[in-house]
């Protein structure tokens, strides 16, 4: 049996489409509220049911009255894009006719790049390089203060100095804070950002 894709009140005439197919079953009336069995019809046309005789007859209304060609009155489901209104998914984000993005509200662009060589990948890593370098010479600087800088300063008459504590402190916590802003570096530098930005091309 075919869907019955167009329903029509027997008391105040009044048509609608249904979602789902109806034929031969209760119904009620949207606009009347009147409760009728729909009957089982072709899906091109569908004919009221004859009402009996002991309903009264009612009017029939212009069917023009309850055109709705601007679909005000049609509540539609389906997610559609809030800038070019073409359907989208349940769950997507990014809208494929004009490339808006629904979460952070912007719209998809594409540039031109020119490729990092490997001339420039070196030059940019040369900095991160000293600065791992001056770290592992930090640390053996810091060795060599507290046991061997004690004994080549013993016997000397100017570098006794050297071997004083306020010497250790100041020279161990100026070595840790550069070394610690060092170390900071060349993690941004090898780990977080390991390649330079591409050059855009007009």
């Amino acid at each position: 049996m075919a869907a019955v894709l167009v329903v029509a009140c027997p008391d105040c005439e009044k048509k609608w489409k249904p979602k789902n197919d109806l034929s031969g079953k209760k119904v009620k009336c949207p606009f009347c509220q009147h409760i009728f069995v729909v009957p089982g019809l072709r899906a091109e046309k569908a004919t009221p049911e004859a009402p009996p005789d002991d309903v009264p007859q009612t009017k029939p209304t212009n069917p023009d009255d309850d055109a709705d060609p601007y679909a005000v009155k049609t509540v539609e489901l389906t997610n559609r894009c809030p800038n070019c209104t073409a359907e989208m998914g349940e769950h997507d984000m990014i809208c494929l006719s004009c490339g808006y993005n629904t979460m952070t509200r912007q719209w998809g662009s594409t540039t031109k790049t020119k490729g990092v060589t490997l001339k420039q990948q070196m030059i940019y890593l040369l900095p991160p390089i000293g600065a791992a370098a001056f770290v592992l010479c930090s640390i053996i600087g810091l060795i060599m203060l507290y046991t061997v800088v004690p004994y080549w300063v013993h016997d000397s008459k100017w570098l006794w100095i050297l071997d004083h504590e306020s010497i250790r402190m100041w020279g161990t916590t100026v070595f840790l804070f550069i070394a610690w802003a060092a170390g900071m570096y060349c993690v941004h530098r090898f780990i977080e950002k390991p390649a330079p930005d591409e050059v855009k091309l007009d």
